[in-house]
């Protein structure tokens, strides 16, 4: 922690920014450190924590929180501090001649300093309406994630619950949009994919993860290429000065972490993070011969992290994480189909990607500044039958600086620059993929295909300024614009953005949030180079209300105006396969989220309820319909309360189906010898309501050196499996869902040290 900077829970920031500053030195001649140790969520003192200085002296603070070394060398200092109860830490100082009186030290229960930020008396950035700051204790205790933090976000207003035609188990939809039209990053880096097959879990473990960023709408400039929401994952750097971890086996993964100080004295620090499935090895033993499923290879996911962090000195941080993920399924389908003898055989679907993330931080005298480089590689494979298969490698090197200077008290200019050198190779043999709206193809073996192998340069760029203006204590303002370039398209987009909080009293806030966002293009789109940029256009207006101490309630209304919508081309289909696509489509997303959020002593949780609309033109003669991804309703209810040494918890969740085309009639063929439906209007159906109920129980049993936690988590308690389409027999006249697991039962245990 820098001398002069404070880290605190946001309820306590005007007391602690008065604690925070620092002293005068000291007059005496010897070099003596003074200073207390407090809880940083009450800012009360801590008695017992053992502060250890360089060369093995210690102090123990007293009843009051203080310690005092009488004499130490002038200089950098590593300070090592441990208290029962609290995540230990390594506070790097500099101490000057003549010593430090008063230095302040805090410590966070373990999982709180994921929910704290930084006081700098600097005019704040307005949050947008509808935004979220989220940490690891909280979202790791929510039934039905198994202890998983990314997939805990799915629970908050805005994120469609059912699975949307064609966005695929475990994608995010944000407020009607598709899952392509939102960006998910990690250090500020935009990964693939956020989630392991049928979603069950994510790609980052939740003891990697500080602090989770949920932007729905309404964003800033600093952000690009996203007409729908946003999601920040920053990963963990807080200091430890002892190895601690953990290892963990449950019906879903078996899973370890470690996290180790290399070198305390120059604030070297590894962390380290691996999970591979075991409902690989579960699935065939349990699912039943009938099911006519034959396993290759089941479901099986791996993923690893490694982190090094070097604190270089008070005003400067360097890390450098790798990170990869890999998702495998194999079926075999020996039963041949008169109607569908393509769909015999193997089938095969194979998603990995990895990344490399170089990061510095910086910061002092009223600047600050943080510089991403990184690497990848991502891969997409789906090959059923002997001759039908999609296969793309895509390999990416990218950039991002970000500035802020601080003018005076009430003003900062910020400005930043980004660059993503981006080349996929695509080889393909496979039947044109339905467009948005587009009913699934009607009989895959009787489909024209689509082949080809080229190379695609989705090379991107962006740049914007911002300021962020306090007028006065009550009143923020930030005000920016965005210059975007798709290179492979030709075009650039520039997005001129506003937010604006006012604080009415010391419980009441009013926010709203107005701009401009564009997104370049992504699966078979990208290959097309005469299309542009889709666009969109954003107005939020919400507010914020606190109810007691700790106990908020907010509420948002949205409604984004969408252009350039790509869609399909019924001549260009017949005639030109790999052009088939245009920029006609126009579209709409309005609706209101509201959420109720309690924290206090023994219980957190909240109540989430949004209600929406996504519709949209295809062309000019086409008629308004719904989008693939529109949910009406979704209702969310999470508690948690802790006893002693158990926690329980409860989750129950309502939204409205997704929409669908029906299967009206059918025709036969005679000269392929197969039936084709004949399909009603677009999206005029919907698939049956998902609700559910889950239940978690936690017990933590604490030794000397470790700690042994066990834990049941069961979700769709009452067993009510969520309809994710339809299947049909031979001549369509007949129809039957397709359910995702009815019950998921989560038995783990952990020990950590």
């Amino acid at each position: 922690m820098p001398s002069r900077r404070l880290v605190v829970a946001p309820a306590l920031s005007c007391l602690a920014t008065a604690v925070a500053l620092i002293a005068a030195p000291a007059v005496a001649a010897a070099e003596p450190l003074t200073g207390s140790v407090l809880d940083g969520m009450t800012l009360k003192p801590i008695k017992g924590a053992v502060v250890t200085a360089p060369g093995g002296a210690t102090a123990t603070t007293d009843k009051v929180g203080s310690f005092r070394f009488d004499d130490l060398p002038a200089g950098p200092l590593a300070l090592d501090v441990v208290a029962d109860g609290y995540d230990a830490t390594v506070e790097q100082l500099d101490l000057v001649d003549g010593g430090i009186d008063g230095y302040i030290i805090v410590l966070f229960e373990p999982g709180a300093a994921s929910e704290i930020i930084e006081i700098e008396d600097e005019a704040p950035v307005p949050p947008a309406p509808g935004r979220q700051d989220l940490g690891r204790k909280e979202l790791t205790r929510i039934p039905g994630a198994r202890g998983d933090a990314l997939t805990a976000i799915r629970n908050l207003p805005g994120i469609g619950q059912a699975p949307a035609a064609g966005s695929g188990p475990g994608q995010l939809v944000i407020r009607g949009s598709a899952p392509e039209d939102s960006k998910i990053t990690i250090d500020g880096i935009e990964v693939p994919v956020l989630y392991h097959f049928f979603g069950f879990t994510s790609v980052l473990p939740s003891e990697f993860i500080e602090n989770i960023e949920y932007l729905p709408g309404g964003f800033g400039a600093e952000e690009g290429r996203s007409t729908g929401g946003v999601v920040n994952v920053t990963t963990r750097t807080e200091a430890v000065s002892k190895a601690e971890g953990f290892a963990e086996l449950s019906f879903i993964d078996v899973s370890g972490f470690v996290q180790a100080p290399l070198s305390k004295a120059h604030g070297v620090q590894l962390t380290a993070a691996m999970r591979r499935s075991t409902i690989d090895l579960i699935l065939p033993v349990v699912i039943p011969d009938s099911a006519n499923i034959a396993f290759t290879t089941a479901p099986q996911y791996y993923d690893g992290q490694l982190r090094v962090d070097w604190r270089a000195g008070e005003h400067d941080k360097l890390s450098v994480l790798g990170m990869g993920s890999f998702d495998l399924l194999s079926l075999l389908n020996d039963n041949i189909n008169p109607n569908e003898p393509d769909f015999t055989g193997a089938f095969d679907n194979e998603t990995s990607f990895t990344k490399v993330i170089g990061q510095w931080l910086h910061g002092a005298h009223g600047l600050d500044n943080r510089l991403v480089v990184s690497a990848g590689t991502s891969g997409f494979r789906v090959e059923i039958g002997a001759d039908r298969y999609l296969r793309a490698n895509r390999y990416t090197l990218e950039t991002r600086d970000d500035l802020g200077y601080k003018v005076g008290d009430r003003l900062k200019l910020r400005a930043g620059a980004e660059a993503r050198l981006d080349s996929r190779d695509l080889d393909v043999r496979f039947p044109q993929a339905p467009a948005e709206g587009q009913p699934p193809p009607g009989n895959f073996s009787t489909l024209p295909l689509v082949d080809y192998m080229q190379t695609v340069d989705n090379s991107v760029a962006g740049a914007y300024v911002a300021a962020d203006l306090r007028p006065t204590s009550a009143l923020t303002i930030t005000s920016g614009v965005r210059l975007d370039q798709f290179f492979f398209l030709g075009e650039h987009t520039v997005s001129p953005r506003l937010q604006v909080s006012q604080a009415f009293g010391k419980r009441w806030t009013a926010k709203m949030a107005m701009g401009a966002y564009s997104r370049g293009l992504e699966f078979g789109e990208s290959v097309d180079p005469d299309l542009e940029p889709e666009k969109a256009f954003q107005y939020v207006l919400g507010g914020s209300h606190e109810l007691r101490p700790g106990v908020t309630a907010e509420v948002s209304g949205f409604y984004t105006d969408r252009r350039n919508l790509v869609t399909t081309d019924a001549l260009k289909a017949k005639t030109d396969p790999l052009h088939v696509y245009v920029n006609r489509g126009i579209g709409r997303s309005f609706g209101g989220e509201a959420l109720v959020r309690a924290k206090l002593d023994n219980f957190f949780g909240w109540l989430a309820y949004s209600v929406s609309r996504s519709d949209r033109v295809d062309g000019p003669t086409s008629s308004r319909r719904l989008f693939d991804y529109d949910q009406t309703h979704n209702l969310v209810a999470v508690a948690s309360y802790t006893l002693g040494k158990w926690q329980f918890g409860g989750r129950f969740q309502y939204a409205t189906g997704t929409p669908v085309t029906p299967v009206v009639g059918s025709l036969y063929l005679s000269d392929v010898n197969a039936f084709v439906p004949v399909y009603g209007a677009v999206n005029s159906d919907r698939l049956s309501a998902a609700h559910q109920l889950d239940l978690r129980i936690d017990r933590k049993w604490k030794f000397d050196t470790w700690s042994l936690s066990a834990y049941l988590d069961v979700t769709n308690v009452y067993y009510h499996a969520r309809t994710l389409g339809y299947s049909y027999n031979y001549d369509y006249t007949e129809r039957t869902a397709i359910s995702d697991l009815p019950i998921v039962p989560a038995l783990g245990v952990r020990g950590e040290m």
